[in-house]
């Protein structure tokens, strides 16, 4: 019939089976070590890339807050011009000015944030494993 690996009496692995399965245990150990810091590095990278599109985040809310205040500043100014009151009028479209180079300068930083943290793959980590796996 074949050769059984077991001791039919105490059902046991034999020998062999125990050495066999050391074997495999110790072949498959480095394999298994440099998975595990692959997924370290890529959970690393992700949390890092997570953060800056975090801030991104809060920084283009800061700038919608300041779009909605610019729009009611917009609604100020033309109620002024129509009144034609001078310095009521210089003083909304000064402040309308301030408003609405705040509010761009706050997008443009919170875009550019959320480009570099979306969408959250770890690049770095990916080309380092690609590069290990040409080496080997």
């Amino acid at each position: 019939m074949g050769t059984d690996h077991h001791d039919g009496t105490t059902g046991k692995p034999s020998l062999r089976d125990t050495v066999t399965a050391g074997l495999v245990q110790k072949a498959l150990e480095p394999v298994l070590r440099a998975v595990r810091d692959e997924v370290a590095s890529a959970r690393r990278e992700i949390g890092d890339r997570v953060e800056g599109a975090r801030t991104g985040l809060v920084l283009t809310g800061a700038a919608a807050a300041f779009a909605l205040t610019t729009l009611v500043l917009l609604a100020g100014f033309v109620v002024a011009l129509l009144a034609l009151v001078l310095p009521l009028w210089a003083a909304t479209g000064i402040t309308l000015v301030v408003f609405g180079v705040v509010t761009a300068v706050l997008a443009v930083v919170g875009v550019r944030g959320i480009r570099r943290g979306v969408p959250p793959v770890p690049t770095d980590t990916i080309h380092e494993a690609k590069d290990r796996i040409v080496e080997a």
